[in-house]
């Protein structure tokens, strides 16, 4: 009995040294996984690193005077929810409170929620109850009554990419409706904007070299692997011996696992050393979801060639998917419940829950374990159509 199940195990060790062997000798999807991702990494590293020499000031963990006059009529109606915390105990004004007044204003651009402390604000927006949230300062009233500048806090949830322009476009609409009621020219609402789970180091950098990370170590191993079946000439004779077709997608799979282990010590290291990162989690944690990603990227790689007929239709298929999974990102627009499915979707929140957020593993043990689900649904699917195959194209 042990002799029986020692075949299969000495089988897919076999193909899977096999398969390390080809991946080391085709230069060119080393090149692809390995250089093309660290070119990249390098890439943002140099125009991150020239936009500060010019003072333009892309990173940061918090600035003053956010704008986003752009998109100031489109606010309304924009199911954004903001807490407000109103810490003005000052009444200089002849007419309504002011804190409260511009409150109001606040609630006709998005949903309001009114807190008693900073600290249970915190607490939502770190649950992704709430997009952000304001502190109205004590003085609010007293400052504005004499023409003098006013500052609030606006604090946004810095892994929540999509929402920071929203929630500041709310709080100048809110700021000048506020201003136009009043009639006031030289009155200034200020808002100061604080990101909060941002890791210590360049704002930009931490966000968009995360995602960069992402999307290398799933499409750059789903991209060399969907080559994979159709591309591998030998396999015809080796499915003749009593290898079976699980064993072959088993073993395939593991081998780009493997490369996509060392592909991920590589970018975690380029993105922690290139910009400073101070993330909030272990290396360790961050190398388990990297590899989490590569499993995914290769089940999705191996599934593409076991479809495809050809090298060509491979090619064809992965640019289908390459298009479809940056548009359904959820980095650039709002996808809905098509978050929480899409694989390099949760890769990349996982990414940011535990390197932004310090959340554990543990923690997150439902995003990992729906990455598995999907993984071993590709291999099944990717058998169930190999095995319908006749021959390989």
């Amino acid at each position: 009995m042990a002799e029986v199940l020692t075949k299969p195990s000495r089988r897919i060790r076999n193909m899977v040294a096999k398969e390390l062997r080809l991946i080391v000798k085709d230069k060119v999807a080393l090149l692809l996984i390995f250089l093309l991702p660290a070119a990249l990494i390098g890439m943002l590293w140099w125009v991150t690193d020239m936009s500060d020499m010019g003072g333009i000031g892309l990173g940061g963990g918090s600035s003053g005077g956010g704008s986003s006059g752009d998109n100031e009529t489109s606010m309304f109606g924009s199911g954004i929810v903001i807490g407000v915390i109103d810490q003005d105990t000052t009444r200089t004004y002849d007419g309504e409170d002011l804190s409260e007044n511009f409150t109001a204003y606040l609630e006709m651009a998005a949903d309001v929620i009114m807190y008693n402390s900073t600290e249970e604000a915190f607490d939502d927006l770190y649950e992704k109850i709430i997009q952000g949230y304001i502190v109205i300062p004590d003085g609010f009233e007293a400052n504005l009554t004499i023409n003098e500048p006013t500052y609030i806090e606006v604090h946004i949830d810095g892994t929540d990419f999509l929402t920071e322009a929203t929630v500041q476009g709310v709080i100048q609409t809110a700021t000048i409706l506020f201003r136009a009621g009043k009639l006031w020219i030289r009155s200034e609402v200020f808002p100061g904007i604080v990101i909060e789970f941002a890791p210590q180091g360049g704002y930009l950098q931490s966000v968009f070299g995360g995602f960069i990370v992402i999307f290398s170590s799933y499409l750059g191993i789903a991209m060399t692997s969907a080559q994979s079946i159709v591309g591998d000439t030998p396999l015809r004779r080796m499915l003749l011996t009593p290898t079976s077709r699980l064993e072959v997608v088993v073993a395939k799979v593991l081998g780009y696992v493997i490369i996509g282990f060392f592909q991920s010590l590589l970018l975690i290291t380029l993105w922690v050393l290139a910009f400073g990162l101070n993330l909030n989690t272990s290396f360790f944690s961050l190398v388990i979801i990297m590899s989490l990603s590569s499993l995914t990227g290769s089940s999705t790689g191996i599934l593409i060639s076991a479809v495809s007929g050809t090298r060509l239709q491979a090619n064809q298929m992965f640019l289908f998917v390459l298009f479809g999974t940056l548009i359904l990102s959820g980095f650039f627009i709002d996808v809905g419940a098509l978050d929480q499915i899409l694989p390099m979707n949760q890769g990349l929140n996982l990414l940011v829950d535990t390197a932004f957020k310090g959340l554990s593993l543990l923690q997150v043990i439902d995003r990992v374990l729906a990455l598995l689900s999907f993984s071993v649904f590709a291999i099944l699917a990717a058998t169930f159509v190999f095995s319908r195959k006749p021959t390989l194209g």
